[in-house]
């Protein structure tokens, strides 16, 4: 049997040296290249594509759902399993919506990491089973105004948000709220942390593929 092809993208050595280790004895299974960065991987899955990609989800060059969406076009027959410290379940559903098959936290156990690949390589999708619980009470979750937030924010934070996408200047958000421009702009800092962007253009990218905003 051929073993199924297994690469990496992390940017820390010891989370890629882990993830060797645990695979080391699996006979079906065989890691063929690790990268460090988004720029790295795509330039060996220009050499060589693996069957299965263990996806870092904040890498330095990089997002996650950014370098995931890439890799879905090109390569459609890479099957990705993003594997991350962040447990959000707006990460989650966002990895998934832009081509990922499986979601895995870093501190998973060997079985768990066996069985997502497994289930990946069959193209079945496979969620960490301590997300489960809690993404399903996300989902479920009654939302205001009916504005589907699956990230934890405040209504004032949903607000902003929306004014945001709608091309608003922080001095602008702070005339229509009646609050300060130093106000507005700590706000627009904690959303970009509560939602993993880099910068507001991501911010409102994020927002409109996950449907946040009107």
């Amino acid at each position: 049997m051929t073993p199924i092809k297994i690469a990496i993208v992390d940017d820390h050595p010891l989370a890629v040296n882990g993830i060797r280790m645990m695979l080391a004895e699996q006979k079906d299974m065989e890691v063929r290249n690790a990268y460090h960065s988004g720029k790295d991987l795509l330039e060996g899955l220009a050499a060589e594509q693996p069957d299965i990609l263990l996806l870092d989800v904040l890498l330095p060059d990089f997002s996650g759902h950014e370098l995931a969406a890439i890799i879905v076009k090109q390569y459609p027959e890479i099957r990705m399993v993003a594997l991350t410290s962040l447990d959000a379940p707006a990460m989650v559903k966002s990895m998934l919506y832009n081509g990922c098959i499986g979601y895995l936290l870093k501190g998973t156990d060997q079985q768990t990491l066996i069985t997502a690949i497994h289930h990946a390589y069959n193209k079945e999708e496979f969620i960490e089973p301590s997300l489960k619980e809690h993404l399903l009470q996300n989902m479920f979750k009654p939302q205001k105004a009916g504005l589907n937030i699956p990230y934890e924010l405040t209504k004032r934070e949903q607000e902003i948000l929306q004014l945001i996408v709608q091309g608003n200047t922080t001095q602008e958000i702070a005339d229509k709220l009646s609050i300060s421009p130093r106000t507005a702009e700590t706000h627009r800092l904690t959303l970009l942390k509560k939602m993993y962007a880099k910068n507001t253009a991501e911010l409102v990218g994020i927002a409109v593929r996950l449907g946040l905003a009107e």
